[in-house]
């Protein structure tokens, strides 16, 4: 019997080979894919500037969301399916209990839908904030399975010096498309360049403008940590100085009540808790800083009083808001359930009399009631339990979830897609690393 031609397994060979190059590149890729969610939506974000009849951002971010989530349940299946079995008890073996917090916190807002809908919400209202509150959580279960944040740290302060440099150019020129884009989002009032100089919105918002930048001041450290090369401690520190200004630049009380806290505890953990540098450095820090703004107040006066009355005005705007979270929750459907989600927040104009436009924990609680808020309350108490018991490690991840609670008291930092990702990433290190940063 004739024997095969010897190139036909050279062929075969190589096509296998293909196929598990392949193979792996795409198992790579979905792994991922979490870490490139800010680049690619904020990338969205300034082509829309330009083609805004053609970028939709919010469906962008939609559909990412949607294969990280993929990705997420790709992943936990894998791993839960090592020895065959995909049961529900080998994945619960895998997980800590603040991933079964996270998942049964996921499930609710899923489930509260159908009392959403129920107690008279359109569709569309619970869908429209599925994307952008719930679903993101799972970015959560994406900074857990992380061995290291370092590519996602990295992107997401690349994307946000490159928002934040478009709009202090654009704020300085104020061009008229700029401020035909502002108006069409109804970011400003009024179109003209005055108006648009009231705060920075570069092309996603004076809201998040203000948010972000105080999230990258805390990542910049990560960073500054992280690097062994003095030029990449260089640039982790002129990161951290664009963030502090970006974050000023946005004229919301609350990121520059942010700022300042944060540094405030960084001086607290580096020269008193950890003791890492030398306690002159603070005191000369205590001379420069008020001198600094003694000259800021001498050269830019007008600015420096906008941002000190801004800063003053801080409770008396906590105070006002009171009054419809106060009303909100008066008029809870359900105060063990809540509303369902979406219900008070900003798709629910027009279908409720009892909106919370600013203020995440009040919304947060109207919304989920007692049972929803006790899984975040528990989560959340949890992971900075672990993130304390570990602050040296944990120290830029436990202030970002701080910093991100402050804001929502008075803004609604847990329903932006583009606030709510990073927020929940970074509950997931914390959880990672003080399990020993451990693939499950």
């Amino acid at each position: 019997m004739a024997k095969p031609f010897r190139g036909a397994y050279t062929w075969k060979k190589k096509r296998y080979m293909v196929q598990y190059l392949v193979m792996i590149d795409v198992k790579k890729t979905i792994n991922g894919i979490h870490n490139w969610y800010y680049p690619v939506v904020l990338s969205i974000y300034i082509l829309a500037l330009f083609l805004p009849d053609i970028m939709r951002p919010g469906v962008v971010s939609a559909v990412f969301v949607i294969l990280t989530a993929a990705a997420v349940v790709f992943k936990e299946l894998q791993n839960a399916g090592t020895g065959g079995d995909f049961s529900l008890t080998n994945i619960a073996g895998n997980s800590s209990t603040e991933d079964i917090i996270a998942f049964l916190w996921i499930t609710y807002n899923l489930l509260s839908g159908i009392w959403c809908v129920s107690f008279g919400m359109p569709l569309s209202v619970y869908l429209g904030e599925l994307f952008t509150t719930a679903l993101p959580m799972c970015f959560y279960f994406c900074g857990r399975r992380d061995s290291s944040s370092h590519r996602f740290s990295v992107n997401f302060l690349v994307s946000v010096a490159v928002i934040g440099i478009l709009g202090v150019v654009l704020f300085i020129t104020g061009p008229k498309f700029y401020i035909d884009y502002l108006m069409r989002l109804e970011l400003i009032s009024k179109a003209d360049v005055p108006t648009m100089r009231v705060r920075m919105h570069s092309v996603i918002g004076s809201t998040l403008m203000g948010f972000l930048p105080t999230v990258g001041m805390l990542l910049s450290v990560r960073c500054f940590i992280e690097s062994r090369e003095k030029r990449s401690r260089s640039i982790s520190a002129a990161s951290f100085i664009l963030m502090l200004f970006l974050s000023f630049m946005s004229n919301q009380r609350s990121a520059m009540a942010a700022a300042i806290i944060i540094i405030i505890y960084l001086n607290i953990l580096i020269f008193f808790v950890f003791n890492t540098a030398d306690r002159r450095i603070f005191y000369g820090e205590c001379i420069a800083i008020p001198v600094f703004a003694a000259l800021f107040f001498f050269l830019f006066r007008d600015a420096f009083m906008k941002v000190y009355y801004r800063l003053v005005s801080l409770p008396g705007a906590i105070a006002q808001r009171s009054d419809q979270w106060v009303g909100a929750a008066n008029n809870m459907k359900s105060i063990w359930l809540g509303n369902g989600l979406g219900a008070n927040g900003h798709r629910a104009i027009g279908f409720t009399e009892h909106l919370i436009a600013d203020g995440g924990l009040a919304k947060l609680y109207v919304e989920s009631g007692i049972i929803g808020t006790s899984l975040f309350i528990f989560l959340i108490l949890l992971i900075l339990k672990r993130g304390f018991s570990r602050l040296k490690d944990t120290a830029p991840e436990v202030g970002i979830v701080l910093i991100t609670l402050l804001m929502s008291v008075g803004s609604n930092m847990m329903s932006f897609a583009l606030s709510v990702p990073v927020f929940y990433y970074y509950m997931g290190r914390i959880s990672g690393i003080c399990h020993g940063g451990e693939k499950t």
